[in-house]
């Protein structure tokens, strides 16, 4: 396959072979094997947790090709059919809830295809957000995101929820996060940088102090991040504080 084009994959594999399975998205290592079911999209790849009703991660590589096509954005949220029926969250968890349908993997992202820019919108996707939340700061976060990819032309992303304890939930068990997190990786220069950013009303002007080391959001997670780069290298990258790059406004 040629690099910087995604593998078009909508399947579930067992844990012991769905790093492989996901293509270029868990390329760099999967973050976790302790999810409950992990599921490949055409833009990216979830580890879903049936506890929370959120997923644990969600990884996928963009590249300035993918983030600069673009298919008309559908909004029609659906339930993940591959999950079982317990561990589904639902369009009725949200409703008169007061938190919006978070995307992790952002659609505005996943839209090189109609078929991708859909599958953004399962709702294994999808983490309950505060509106001052998920359409300021998190988007401005997101859009930096695509600035990067077209930056340095490939970049491979992890986001997802992070718990401080004693969190609440909407409808029926969907968990609240306290926080959430995003790891960016240039493969190119084996440079990352990583966010954590609260669950609270969050301006652009805010995301600087945000920023943090991927061993911080490990150690914060429990997960492990880009675990195939080599280890003298990884440990060094993952201890590096960077500054934003570029800023974004």
């Amino acid at each position: 396959m040629k690099k910087g084009l995604l593998l078009s994959l909508t399947c579930l594999f067992s844990l012991p072979t769905f790093a492989s399975s996901c293509g270029l998205h868990l390329a760099m290592g999967a973050p976790s094997e302790n999810s409950d079911q992990v599921l490949c999209r055409d833009g990216y790849a979830v580890g879903y947790n049936y506890q929370t009703k959120n997923a644990d991660w969600v990884a996928y590589h963009l590249t300035a090709e993918s983030v600069n096509a673009s298919y008309k954005r559908s909004n029609n949220f659906k339930i993940d059919s591959e999950l079982p029926t317990e561990a589904q969250s639902t369009l009725a968890d949200y409703r008169k809830s007061g938190y919006d349908r978070g995307h992790l993997a952002p659609s505005a992202a996943m839209d090189f295809t109609q078929a991708s820019m859909k599958q953004s919108f399962l709702m294994s996707n999808m983490s309950p957000q505060l509106p001052g939340f998920n359409r300021v700061g998190w988007r401005l976060l997101e859009e930096h995101v695509r600035d990067v990819a077209n930056e340095y032309n490939e970049v491979y992303v992890v986001t997802g929820p992070i718990y401080s304890g004693n969190e609440d939930s909407i409808g029926n068990g969907v968990v609240i996060p306290s926080a959430f997190y995003k790891v960016i990786l240039d493969p190119s220069f084996n440079d990352a940088i990583a966010f954590v950013v609260p669950h609270r009303d969050v301006s652009g002007s805010e995301l600087i102090n945000f920023v943090t080391t991927v061993d911080d959001v490990e150690q914060q997670t429990g997960l492990d991040f880009f675990s195939l780069i080599a280890d003298s290298t990884e440990e060094s990258m993952e201890a590096q504080l960077w500054e934003m790059w570029p800023t974004p406004n």
